[in-house]
């Protein structure tokens, strides 16, 4: 079966170095999309992409394999004999540009795999949304429309010379322009909210500036089940509640707080020195409280009296990842 490259907007392109490899159009396309957005995928992610039949998945696959561009390694669900194939050949990362992106290394934890996972299956189903690929890209489109890096989502890593400051740091697909930003949230099977209400925290400064540029802020929540599913679709749907009284003035003494923390955070960001932060339990625990802090007054100081941090939601159910169809 003869397969062509899909038309992907967001690849502008870059999928022309892994021609220049040897890879024909179809190869050079798919593994663009998988070395930016994730580092891995299933064969049932390629066979349903390019509505192909398996042995022509294989004949993609085992030559992977064979050249030493990719390994395959089998999918912790249990009962399931399926495997994932993790792209790790430094070339292919060198020629795309993005040599030491973190995708390049195998995920250790299994909740790592599935966010990867799931996050190309949401990006292949969206082919034509305007994708921002890497963390400098993400970077570069917002801090382009006036916003200050110290608002974007930000983890700092433990190392030497006070260590390394990373944005966007799950690495979940954005989609973005002036008119609207879609941010992709990836439920990999997690027990509590704990992990999605830290990611809002971490985004709603930015979402509050992006609304007050006139920009609709959108979140697509994606899901390996129903009840998942069904669950992200009632915790996000309160996001975008519209009712008054959502966002309350902040007092002169958080005011002040607000200052105190702003200084604090950023001369630990600088100088690595934990003792700043040492009063609001550490940096991140910190660098939260100022985040929420943050968006109430931006959202205060925008005239926005209302308690919607976004503008609209949708839910997705990723059906050819559920626990059922990898059995």
């Amino acid at each position: 079966m003869a397969l062509k490259a899909p038309d992907i907007p967001h690849l502008d392109g870059r999928d022309r170095a892994l021609r220049e490899l040897g890879f024909r159009p179809y190869e050079a396309a798919w593994l663009t999309l998988v070395c930016l957005h994730s580092g891995v995928f299933t064969r049932t992610q390629f066979t349903e992409h390019h509505s192909c039949d398996r042995k022509t998945t294989a004949r993609f696959v085992t030559p992977l394999i064979d050249r030493g561009v990719a390994k395959e390694h089998p999918l912790p669900d249990h009962d399931t004999r399926l495997r994932y194939t993790h792209v790790f050949n430094r070339g292919l990362y060198r020629a795309l540009g993005v040599e030491h992106i973190r995708h390049r290394r195998q995920p250790k934890e299994d909740p790592v795999l599935f966010r990867r996972l799931l996050s190309l299956d949401h990006v292949v189903q969206h082919p034509d949304l305007p994708w921002l690929a890497t963390e400098q890209e993400k970077v570069d489109h917002f801090t382009g429309r006036g916003v200050r890096r110290d608002l974007l989502p930000n983890r700092r890593y433990a190392g030497a010379a006070g260590g390394t400051l990373r944005y966007f740091a799950h690495k979940l697909p954005i989609a973005a322009d002036e008119k609207s930003a879609t941010f992709v949230y990836v439920d990999p099977g997690r027990r509590t909210d704990k992990e999605l209400q830290s990611w809002a925290a971490e985004h709603r400064a930015l979402w509050a500036i992006l609304r007050s540029l006139g920009t609709q802020v959108r979140v697509a929540a994606v899901a390996r089940t129903v009840a998942k599913q069904g669950e992200l679709s009632r915790k996000v749907a309160a996001w975008t509640d519209s009712t008054p009284g959502g966002a309350e003035p902040l007092t002169s003494e958080e005011r002040e707080t607000l200052a105190v923390l702003a200084a604090a955070v950023r001369e630990t960001a600088t100088t690595g020195d934990p003792r700043p932060c040492a009063p609001w339990g550490g940096f991140n625990p910190a660098r939260r409280v100022l985040i929420a802090l943050r968006q109430r007054a931006d959202a205060e100081d925008s005239g926005d009296a209302s308690g919607a941090v976004i503008d609209a939601y949708s839910t997705h159910h990723a059906r050819g990842l559920s626990p059922q169809a990898l059995a």
